[in-house]
């Protein structure tokens, strides 16, 4: 009776620390697929990726061109797609494609980063700093040419109509 009692106290245990693991690594999944959607949404209120793939670029050392044609073949991975493809090849010196392609079949990002060794805060601090790029920038009217709707001034304020800028 004693052994049974303590088989069952061990396998009720196990099960709550094994539902624990995967709620923790459900949640990482999910709160990193959550961040990629929230850095895509800035990248659009922003206008077009041409800004966004020079940020890109300019903070993983990806060549612009590759970006782009990254970008054309993977549209649905947005600017955050692009950069955390890009830290991952970085990493693992295999290519960013390669991780877009197991994202765009449906592995989460987390997942990709576990198996392939690297660390979360390592792509959450490239997301940091493409999320304060990307705040930097000012909302635009079409694609990305910069306009400023009737009076507005870039520099912030209204526009006298007196003024030339």
């Amino acid at each position: 009776m004693k052994k049974w009692i303590t088989t069952i106290i061990v396998a009720t245990v196990s099960l709550g620390f094994a539902a624990t693991l995967t709620a923790h690594g459900q949640s990482a999944r999910d709160e990193l697929e959550t961040r990629a959607q929230h850095v895509n949404s800035l990248a659009d209120k922003h206008g077009g990726m041409r800004e966004v793939i020079h940020s890109v670029s300019v903070e993983t050392g990806v060549p612009q061109d590759q970006l782009q044609r990254m970008h054309d073949a993977h549209p649905d991975a947005g600017a955050a797609g692009l950069m955390i493809a890009s830290v991952l090849a970085d990493n693992t010196k295999k290519s960013p494609e390669s991780f877009l392609s197991h994202h765009g079949n449906g592995r989460g990002w987390a997942a990709i980063a576990r198996e392939n060794n690297v660390p979360l805060d390592k792509i959450n601090e490239r997301l940091d700093k493409l999320e304060r790029d990307l705040n930097s920038l000012q909302p635009t009217g079409r694609g990305s040419d910069r306009e400023y709707r009737n009076n507005e001034n870039p520099n912030g304020g209204m526009r006298d109509r007196n003024y030339n800028y």
